[in-house]
């Protein structure tokens, strides 16, 4: 039986092709896979911030009681399997009302007593290091009767005017701003 014979100049081609197919993946990858712990959320604080808003809004019953987390990152940034394992549920995502500054915004489900955390794409975790002292990480919370609210904000409101430019439709990029952050919780 014959051997098939690649010329050594196709071998050098068939490396070149493999190894740039491997490097897009690998952009691909980090750009829409959520790997990186970014947080974890911290629900004992927002207990206890919670109660304290309760108790000065008691007058008023109807308000609705929430605590915004405005963290610096710190050393929990790393590559983490819970990303990948731990279960989501997102409720709803959009940019908010604010004229001067709209920023994008996820809002996901957590379970009473569930450990969470907040994963990012390495793509925002990078941007996030990069920023560190401009924009911390903000995420709101709110009580649901099943649980919590947890609302990420990711701010990006300067791709709103490429995107009109381009396509001529301000959210053109929400679906992939949407994959950028995600609360995973413990199922």
């Amino acid at each position: 039986m014959k051997r098939a014979m690649i010329p050594y100049k196709m071998k050098g081609y068939i490396l070149i092709i493999t190894m740039l197919l491997g490097i897009i993946s690998l952009l691909l990858t980090s750009f829409f896979a959520n790997i990186v712990r970014v947080k974890f959320v911290e629900i004992d604080f927002v207990l206890e911030r919670l109660e304290i808003e309760s108790e000065a809004q008691a007058e008023n019953p109807n308000a609705i009681p929430k605590v915004d987390v405005q963290r610096r990152l710190g050393s929990d940034i790393r590559p983490d399997p819970r990303c990948l394992l731990w279960a989501t549920t997102e409720v709803g995502r959009g940019w908010t009302n604010d004229a001067e500054d709209r920023d994008f915004f996820i809002d996901y489900y957590i379970p009473p007593d569930k450990p969470a955390i907040i994963c990012t794409t390495p793509v925002l975790a990078a941007a996030l290091i990069a920023k560190r002292d401009n924009k911390p990480l903000l995420y709101k919370v709110s009580p649901t009767e099943y649980g919590f609210r947890v609302r990420i904000v990711e701010g990006f409101s300067k791709v709103r005017k490429p995107c009109k430019h381009l396509t001529g439709n301000v959210d053109c990029v929400n679906s992939i701003l949407s994959r950028q952050g995600v609360v995973k919780y413990e199922p």
